[in-house]
């Protein structure tokens, strides 16, 4: 017969499980469990061993157990749901409580007594992991969209028909009758009059279509009989994280049909994912395993910059999840400066270069950033690598050996490029400009072509909106190759190999940047209608570089 000390017992292994040491509650757990369990060894030599009956503490403490886990599960869902079975939005507390009258939890605690101790917790956690599973609604939001002041209160079954109002009926019917009890859409499930809220829920927003356990889309501009990859969904900014966050989707057509009817999952099927490569330019390994964060970092801005949002300043936002990124919400500021702090965090936690290279118009709020993210559509260039003869290596050898492992050396002490008081950090080779001189003005289209001498590099022309003028004798101009530690990896350090290998990679063309200095040691980007691809003279023209690190405003 079971005795209270050993359902005591049995219930602190199941609360250890779920509290392993290291938890931060497993401190507070462990010692409660203790004073629990003196008091049933004191019951128990004071003769007081009998059956449980019901409503005992260990009864009570399995609810305390179930609660614990029903918490930890939905701390990172949305706080408020559609309860797809009666049409109304529910808080927290209404979510948890109709779990506690389902007939769900009454099974669940009368089998989790009858389990060892080490399933227990596990067993709860799949059963109200299941019972919570949310479906996400991703769609371009229309006219008359339904707000949560709304649907408050009101059984959104029950409300009259507007085009708004039947697209949620339909999203909620849709869930439901593929049995998920809850569903979560962004037009009324969040309260966008509280800033607070929405700040909340635009940093969250990635995280809920990953937990979600599916994510239906609807294509209100796709017939039953039409393409997937003609609809505006694929050109709005927001709807890039809804794409690639969920790991289960289904793509529905206007009338809510499903788009090629068989499959459970659009992400795994083959012809699907055929379309959607070809409508977002994603390849399908992002698609189907996609990541947030800063890896690759020019690749995800690429994939952002044929979208548009109705809100300009939304196209940074809504790009947050994907580079796994926070930046404050602040609806009202230009949409350069929303681009700006985001690009200054992608590059200040990632050193990446690449997002630096771009043509076109300067932004406002740093020399160093595009004004719109378009400029991102063109991937940087890739440049054939140029040989090099035996001779060459011999040369390098005998005369040059010295200076390359000095600019090796020089180059591996640099730190990584960071953004910090409106100001880049940008570690570099500078190839100071020693002439300049305009050779002609493009009438169609307003650009002063330069003729570019710089030391070390070949000459160069260069179209710029602006004409660059010689100041006293100094020429105030300066060409960079931004510099990143994985421009130094795969080299092997042994003599002439090590030397040949390392001056053959900096002599190959490079993606430059144009600075003009100003006072106080600092500089300032000049943008060009084209990209400005610089050539080493050669091997000693590569040495002439300066390793160095600049300030860009």
């Amino acid at each position: 017969m079971s005795t209270d000390l050993d359902d005591a017992i049995k219930f602190e292994q199941a609360a250890l499980a779920l509290h392993p040491q290291g938890h931060p509650d497993y401190a507070e757990s462990l010692n409660s469990l203790y004073n629990y369990r003196q008091l049933k060894i004191k019951g128990r030599g004071a003769g007081t061993q009998s059956a449980r009956p019901t409503g005992t503490p260990s009864g009570s403490q399995f609810k305390c157990l179930i609660g614990d886990i029903v918490f930890d599960v939905l701390k990172g869902f949305p706080p408020r749901l559609l309860a797809t079975r009666t049409g109304k939005l529910c808080y927290r507390d209404s979510q948890v409580a109709q779990f506690e009258e389902s007939g769900a939890y009454n099974q669940l605690l009368s089998s989790v007594s009858a389990l060892d101790a080490s399933a227990q917790a596990a067993h709860i956690r799949e059963v109200v992991s299941t019972y919570f599973r949310y479906v996400t609604l991703s769609h371009r939001w229309g006219k008359l969209e339904p707000l949560l002041h709304d649907i408050e209160g009101q059984v959104i079954y029950d409300l009259d028909v507007t085009d708004g109002f039947q697209k949620l009926q339909s999203f909620c019917l849709t869930s439901f009758r593929r049995g998920y009890l809850w569903a979560w859409s962004d037009t009324c499930c969040i309260d966008k009059e509280s800033s607070a809220e929405l700040q909340e829920a635009i940093g969250s927003m990635f995280s809920w279509y990953r937990l979600s356990a599916l994510t239906l889309v609807h294509l209100a501009d796709v017939s039953d009989t039409g393409r997937l990859t003609s609809s505006v969904w694929f050109k709005r900014g927001w709807t890039l994280q809804e794409l690639l966050a969920p790991h289960t989707m289904l793509f529905f057509t206007r009338d809510w049909l499903l788009y090629r009817d068989g499959s459970s999952n659009h992400k795994e099927d083959s012809v699907i994912l055929g379309e959607l490569e070809q409508a977002t330019g994603i390849t399908s390994r992002y698609l189907t395993d996609f990541h947030p964060g800063i890896d690759d970092a020019r690749s995800r801005l690429q994939w952002a910059s044929t979208r548009y949002t109705t809100r300009p300043e939304d196209i940074a936002y809504s790009l947050m999840g994907v580079f796994s990124l926070h930046i404050p919400v602040l609806y009202g500021e230009s949409a350069e400066n929303a681009l700006g702090r985001l690009l200054a965090e992608v590059l200040s936690k990632s050193g990446d270069t690449s997002i630096l290279d771009w043509v076109g118009q300067s932004s406002a709020f740093h020399s160093c950033f595009p004004a719109t993210i378009t400029p991102y559509q063109t991937l940087p260039l890739s440049l054939p690598d140029l040989p090099t003869s035996p001779s060459t290596r011999r040369i390098r050898k005998l005369f040059f050996l010295r200076s390359a492992r000095k600019m090796h050396q020089a180059l591996s002490n640099l730190p990584l490029a960071k953004y910090a008081n409106f100001r880049l950090i940008l570690p570099c080779i500078v190839h100071r400009i020693k002439a300049i001189t305009l050779t002609r003005v493009d009438t169609s289209t307003a650009a002063n072509i330069h003729r570019i001498q710089a030391v070390g590099l070949a000459p160069i022309d260069i179209a710029l909106s602006e004409r660059l003028e010689n100041v006293a004798k100094r020429v105030p101009y300066v060409l960079i190759r931004p510099w990143h530690p994985n421009l130094l990896q795969s080299v092997i350090d042994t003599d002439d190999a090590w030397t040949h290998q390392w001056l053959t990679r900096l002599e190959q063309p490079f993606s430059a940047l144009l600075l003009m200095e100003l006072p106080h040691n600092e500089y300032r980007r000049v943008a060009s209608f084209c990209h400005i691809i610089a050539r080493p003279t050669d091997f000693a023209g590569v040495l002439k570089g300066e390793v160095n690190t600049l300030t860009i405003v």
